[in-house]
């Protein structure tokens, strides 16, 4: 069972609809499957979370892809190639979300194992776990090709796999797992600076998985050899963090993803889903009813779709993306019985707004 996080998405519906437009009825996914070198693409309908394999798919990327992510225009996709230390780049077709890869590729730091990105499009960020450091790419909106911002990359502790960016874009939080801590850095025009007094937060042990909610209050660390979450509080001036308390999830935490006012964890071991309310006051979580909720074999990534109605759950060992519908009034999640078969191992999972 694996429990490092290697980081950490599909018949043609009709040349007339928008790729990721969510009032379209229709809204498309990008999954990365690294045994495969390649890329999934699907179209997933909003009401039924039903998956449909866009023509074409999967479509070759590097080496070992390992993370992707969907510029928020819809007019791009970026995927990280592990074992090829660079970064592809896919246009998007805007009729039936089929991908088409721009060369050269560009270069990053050794052993990129995820991806982050602005809200606004503006800056791609990589994280590089061999060279402990990050690259910052900017984005050219015209036609998404990436360039190295100065300094870049910025200089971070090796062994980071995961990271997440505030929705203001001030802020960025990155996971160590060697050392259990957190490391925040500022974010001016894309360049990274350690926080005042640059103190590493402390959470639990094997942390493997990090998201900041919505609110920008908080951030969430999945702590798998504790079997706990860590919640800690975001000072909003200078971006400092606070560690306020860890809860008990089930076995294995390896995936967390925020959705006011609730939160979402991945239980591999138990193959089970977590869910929390959130006081918005004080951070405290408390299980709702029913959590931990039945999530298939070996839950290993999370991913909202863009209209908060559906929770899509990756398993690499079922090869599959699975969509659970949310009760938006309770938190609480179930099975729709809408699934894809990735044809591999999906490591990570990016959807269109």
């Amino acid at each position: 069972m694996p429990i490092k996080r290697t980081v950490l998405i599909f018949v043609v519906l009709g040349l007339a609809a928008l790729v990721g437009c969510s009032s379209s009825g229709t809204h498309t996914a990008y999954v990365s499957l690294p045994n495969l070198n390649a890329v999934g693409a699907y179209r997933i309908n909003n009401t039924s979370a039903a998956f449909t394999n866009i023509v074409g798919s999967p479509y070759p990327a590097g080496n070992s892809p390992t993370a992707v992510r969907v510029h928020p225009s819809n007019k791009f996709v970026y995927v990280a190639n592990q074992s090829e230390n660079d970064i592809s780049l896919f246009t998007v077709d805007s009729a039936i979300g089929s991908l088409r890869e721009v060369l050269p590729r560009t270069a990053t730091g050794l052993t990129p194992v995820a991806l982050t990105m602005d809200s606004a499009g503006n800056f791609l960020y990589a994280l590089n776990e061999v060279s402990g450091s990050i690259s910052v790419y900017s984005i050219n909106s015209g036609t998404g090709a990436l360039t190295a911002v100065g300094g870049s990359p910025f200089a971070t502790f090796p062994n980071s796999l995961a990271f997440a960016i505030t929705p203001s874009a001030k802020f960025l939080y990155v996971l160590n797992t060697n050392l259990a801590s957190v490391f925040a850095y500022t974010i001016t025009s894309g360049i990274l600076a350690p926080v005042v007094n640059n103190i590493p937060v402390r959470v639990g042990n094997g942390p493997l998985a990090i998201a900041v909610d919505p609110s920008e209050d908080f951030v969430y660390v999945a702590n798998s050899a504790d079997n706990t979450v860590s919640v800690l509080s975001i000072n909003s001036t200078t971006g400092a963090l606070t560690l306020l308390g860890s809860y008990p999830t089930g076995t294995l935490p390896i995936s967390v993803v925020a959705l006011n006012p609730y939160l979402y964890v991945a239980n591999q071991g138990s193959n089970n889903v977590s869910v929390f309310s959130i006081a918005s006051a004080t951070g405290i979580l408390t299980q709702v009813t029913s959590s931990p909720f039945s999530a298939g074999t070996a839950p290993f990534f999370l991913v909202l779709d863009p209209n908060n109605l559906f929770l899509y759950v990756g398993s690499e060992t079922a090869r599959t993306i699975t969509a659970f519908s949310i009760n938006t009034s309770t938190g609480a999640i179930a099975s729709t019985s809408q699934s894809a078969a990735a044809g591999a191992s999906p490591s990570s999972m990016s959807v269109t707004k």
